[in-house]
């Protein structure tokens, strides 16, 4: 396990600083490499906080094979022995990907939101409760505000990275706090994949923006150009929410195909060891579905008969 974990976690940490810079190479070559930045410089410099937790939490909990299918299969250990994360192989599929996420991230936002993208439908949208005299609030086709989009846009693509990567999910219990005095205590039955993800990253990434935005307002530094920013991007334009709820989901479609088409032409040896145990686990369901059917017909039979002998 924990060689498959560290794997992971390292080649999600290039994978995610690949594709945040790549998205600001790309955006150089428009503004002649004059070295000006997509993101805000705080956006920036956030990204290690905000995609963190959840790396951490698949480093921590995340299993390949349970506990007694690897006791009754030592051969899995060939695996880390192999090497068979760090390969060639592996590292194509992961440096195609960035690539493939760092052009759906930037071509898939950018020109909808820059060229023409920009113009706001005023009134009728997000914006038909706002006072008519400030009609330039809508528009959104600068680099802040577009760059705004892309960092949101990755942030969400990257959560579903992590999802997808991981081969366990941790679900908890609900509720994780009970009056029950069972040894299980609460730190036991969190849910940490779905912690790490929704509230770890995504939510404190829009509890971030929204701090950060109000920050500036103090007086002129370095965070003033951010001021309502999170307001100007989520609250006036609809565009910009489409953007963010499509656009990951369309980098996943290629690392689905990616994964799948690995898995059923050019599967490993652990992927094929995770392939048995999930049919060794659908036959053990399957059995005890198929005794139980036959112990309630044996019930009813039984039933029936005592009835027999009343009469």
């Amino acid at each position: 396990w924990d060689f498959f974990r560290l794997s992971t976690v390292v080649l999600y940490s290039f994978y995610k600083n690949a594709v945040q810079a790549g998205i600001m190479v790309i955006f150089n070559f428009g503004t002649i490499f004059s070295g000006q930045p997509f993101f805000d410089q705080w956006l920036i410099a956030s990204l290690n906080f905000v995609c963190g937790a959840p790396i951490i939490f698949t480093g921590l909990f995340d299993r390949c094979l349970s506990k007694d299918y690897v006791r009754e299969h030592p051969e899995v250990y060939k695996a880390t022995r192999e090497n068979e994360m760090i390969t060639i192989r592996t590292l194509t599929r992961w440096c195609t990907l960035a690539i493939i996420h760092i052009c759906t991230l930037f071509f898939f936002i950018v020109p909808p939101s820059m060229e023409g993208g920009g113009m706001t439908s005023a009134f009728s949208g997000l914006m038909r409760n706002d006072p008519e005299s400030r009609p330039g609030d809508g528009e959104g086709g600068d680099w802040r505000s577009v760059g705004t989009v892309v960092f949101t846009s990755m942030v969400i693509l990257l959560a579903y990275k992590v999802l997808y990567e991981s081969r366990s999910l941790v679900h908890g219990r609900w509720p994780a706090i009970t009056c029950s005095k069972a040894n299980d205590n609460f730190v036991n039955r969190l849910a940490y994949t779905w912690i790490g993800v929704t509230w770890l990253s995504v939510g404190f990434y829009f509890i971030f923006i929204a701090a950060y935005q109000l920050v500036g307002r103090v007086g002129a530094s370095t965070l003033a150009p951010f001021v309502d920013m999170a307001n100007h991007v989520m609250g006036t334009r609809s565009i910009n929410w489409m953007l963010i709820f499509f656009v990951p989901i369309m980098g996943m479609v290629f690392d689905v195909v990616f994964k799948v088409f690995s898995n059923m032409f050019y599967p490993t040896e652990t992927q094929i060891h995770m392939e048995i145990e999930a049919m060794q686990k659908r036959d053990r369901k399957r059995a005890a579905r198929a005794a139980e059917r036959a112990g309630s017909v044996s019930e009813r039979v039984e039933s029936a008969e005592n009835v027999n002998e009343e009469v």
